[in-house]
Formats: C-alpha cells, structure tokens, sequence
C-alpha cells in the first residue's frame, strides 16, 4: 500500500460520482498541490465548487466563471466553521493558493463527512422519506462580516427595496414549496391507504411510491438494477478508501509540515535586525516590531492574570469565613436562595438539553400505522436513533418551536424599533410612517 494508492482511491470515488465534473482530477493534482504549485489551484477551485454545490443541492444554474467559483466555495467554507484566514485572503482569479485549497478539501472530508453525504445523495431510497428539521443552524456571522469587507462591500449599502423585493420572491416560493408538499403528502397518504396489507416486510404493510411505480410499469426493472449496480460500485470504492485512507492521513501531516515550514522560513527572511546607521531597513522589519508588541502584552496580560487571581483568593478565603459564621436567620435565608438559585439552574439547564434532545435534523421514513389513518415517522435505517414520532407529535415540537421563535422575532423588532427612534431624535424634520398593516 502507498499513498498514491489511496489518493487513486479518493480520485475513483469522487470521479464515479459524476464524470464530466471532475474529469481532470488526478493523483498529479494531489501532488502538485502539496508543494504549492499554481497549475492545480484553478482545478482544486472547481473540484470544491461542485462537490460544495452537490452537497448542498444548490443547483439553480450553472457556473462557468471561476471568480463567482470561488466566492460560492469561500462562503461555503466559511459557513461551515473553517477559521484560517489564509484561505479566505486568496485571490479570485485562482493563480496561487493550491496548498491552501488541499488543507480545505481535507478539512471538509473530515469536518462534514462529505464523501459520506456523497454517498447519501445518491442512495437508491426505495421507501417513502421526508426532511425532518427541529434544529437551530446558526451563521457565523463575524466571518461573514470578514469576508464582506475584504470583498470591498458592505452589507448596508444595499437597498431596502431591493430586500423587501427578495422578501415577496421567497415568501412567493416558500408558498409555492408548501403546496408541492401538501400535494406529494396526499399521493402518498391515498397510496398507503390503498396498497395496505400488499407490502412482505415485516416492518410495512403498505407499498411505497417506488414500488407502486415498479409495479405499474415494469420496464423500469432495468433502470432499477442498473442504479443498484451503480450503487455497489459507488460502496467497494468508498471501503477501497476507507482501507486506505490512514495512509492518506499521514500524507496531509507531511503536507502541513511543509506549510509550516515555508511559513518559518517567510518569517525568518522578513525580519531583519534593526541598526542605528540603517534607518530605510527599519520597515523591512515590521515583523519583528510585532513580535516585541506582543511579548510586551503576554507580560501585561500575565501581570493582570496574577493580580486576579490573588484578588480571587482573597475573596474566596472572605466568601468561605462567611459562610463558616453564618448561623443566624439571615444566614438562613439566604442559603435557602442560594439554593434555590441554583435549583432553578439547574431545572433550566435540564429543560435545554431535553430540547436539545427533541430537535432533529435528518430525513424520515413515512408509514401509515395499522388500525389508524394518521401518520407515522421512522428514522431510515442508517439512523442510529431507533425511535418513532406521530405526525401529530412532529406538528407539535414544530409549533412549540414556532411560538419561540415568533417571541425572539418580536424581542428583536422591539431593539431595531428602539434603536431606530434613537437615531430618530437626533434628526429634525424627519417623520416616520410605519408600513401598511396586511
């Protein structure tokens, strides 16, 4: 085994995925990257860009110019946690930065399991699934607002009629999108309703849509073998990989090593030891200048973090004679608010994780549930959570979790209408009217 095998590996699984997409990729391209070479970077651009738009199902149209490529991939990236701001500094036109691109592909391998949602993707799903979301996917926005202003753009230069136009299209299409669900949710319902008791498995007596459809028209036997075909061969090269993928592991510490490396040796040249008679070599040494600013800072920040904790030891030991005198009433009482305090933290931090607990975000199984016309949600089988939840109890996570969101929404519209009446008061002859009530 060697890693050139491993990388082939890689290459093969996300080459079977689609052909035309990543038709360059190579182990040359492995290669090249690692040592930082231009000429792979505009393919590792285009590499991220498809696998991120597969991933995310974000296909509406498709992308040719590779600046709008790599402004796709570093909001990508950037929405999904990667905080090395290396990345993000590198330019739009894909003429250097191969190195940088590797480091992200692996990152995203292991930090989304993204040749696992590959494989997910295009999983032949026989029976009847739907999204399943009660969870709270929160944007980094201070990334976001980092990459706002080394794009030389700014968030409240945009028109607030353009927003309010971007607010009717998506409140058009999120209708739009509900309705295409209600619709799919009456097939389903009439064809479980009507094929009960036709179904050999043990865990359904009803048909789904897919074998509804197989059954109807047979011909499509064939292009159902040929999937499952395509399918097997999509998981021997996934456990191809994961065979050797420790190989592939150890060949991205050399590749960090090698960054490391480079950058100790950028450092090395750019400081230069400051003289008296050389005063124009005084800004080639800004590095150094730096270095010195924070030494001096660590050592304030040393001195304060001493003081504080002796101010803190002083306290604790006062605290501790307190409580060790206390005997009265009032000593009494207020250990009974104390305790009472921390009951209370204690029961909420309790009624967080029991929500955290409720909310879910994967996809489900839909089953009509014997001697009853309501409906039944089972994770698919790949979930590890065996559980099951009616229909009526999904509705009801989902309107708990509506009514604190529509709190939050007016606790938020109760600040910006505060702040604007700030700002409000320091203008003269300015009259605000409120928009028309729907």
């Amino acid at each position: 085994m060697s890693v050139k095998e491993a990388i082939t590996a890689l290459c093969g699984l996300l080459l079977g995925r689609e052909r035309a997409a990543a038709a360059t990729l190579s182990p040359e391209i492995f290669r090249k990257a690692k040592f930082d070479r231009n000429e792979a970077t505009a393919e590792f651009w285009k590499l991220l860009h498809w696998l991120l738009r597969l991933v995310n199902e974000d296909w509406p149209c498709e992308v040719t110019n590779l600046s709008e490529q790599v402004e796709y991939v570093k909001a990508a990236v950037c929405y999904y946690g990667y905080g090395f701001m290396d990345f993000y500094q590198l330019p739009a036109d894909g003429t250097r930065g191969s190195r940088e691109l590797l480091l992200v592909f692996s990152w995203l391998l292991q930090k989304i399991h993204l040749l696992e949602q590959l494989l997910n993707l295009h999983r032949m799903h026989v029976d009847d699934q739907a999204s399943l979301c009660t969870c709270r996917q929160t944007i980094p926005i201070r990334s976001m607002e980092r990459l706002d202003i080394q794009d030389g753009r700014h968030p409240m230069g945009m028109d607030v009629r353009y927003l309010q136009c971007l607010q009717g299209k998506l409140r058009f299409r999120w209708r739009s999108l509900y309705s295409v669900q209600q619709e799919r949710c009456s097939a389903l319902y009439k064809i479980h309703l009507y094929t009960r008791g036709c179904s050999s498995s043990q865990s359904l007596d009803h048909l789904s849509a897919t074998e509804t459809r197989l059954i109807q028209d047979p011909k499509q036997y064939t292009e159902f073998v040929q999937h499952l075909e395509r399918e097997n061969m999509h998981l021997e090269a996934y456990l191809e990989w994961k065979r050797l993928e420790p190989l592939y592991w150890q060949w991205m510490q050399s590749v960090l090593s090698a960054k490391l490396q480079d950058t100790q040796e950028l450092l090395n040249v750019n400081i230069v030891p400051v003289t008296g008679h050389s005063l124009d070599q005084r800004g080639n040494c800004r590095e150094s200048d730096l270095f010195r600013e924070i030494d001096k800072l660590c050592g304030e920040l040393l001195k304060l973090q001493s003081e504080l904790q002796d101010r803190r030891t002083v306290k604790d030991e006062r605290i501790k004679d307190k409580e060790q005198a206390m005997g009265d009433l009032t000593g009494q009482c207020e250990a009974m608010f104390l305790t009472q305090h921390d009951l209370e933290q204690k029961l909420a931090a309790v009624r967080a994780r029991m929500n955290h607990e409720r909310r879910r975000h994967c996809r489900v199984r839909l089953a009509l549930r014997a001697n009853s016309t309501s409906v039944r949600t089972k994770p698919p089988p790949t979930q590890h959570n065996s559980g099951s939840l009616t229909a009526l109890e999904v509705i009801t996570q989902l309107k708990d979790e509506a009514v604190v969101l529509t709190k939050e929404l007016q606790e938020l519209q109760q600040l910006s209408k505060e702040a604007l009446g700030e700002i409000l008061e320091r203008l003269d002859g300015v009259i605000c009217i409120p928009p028309m009530q729907r």
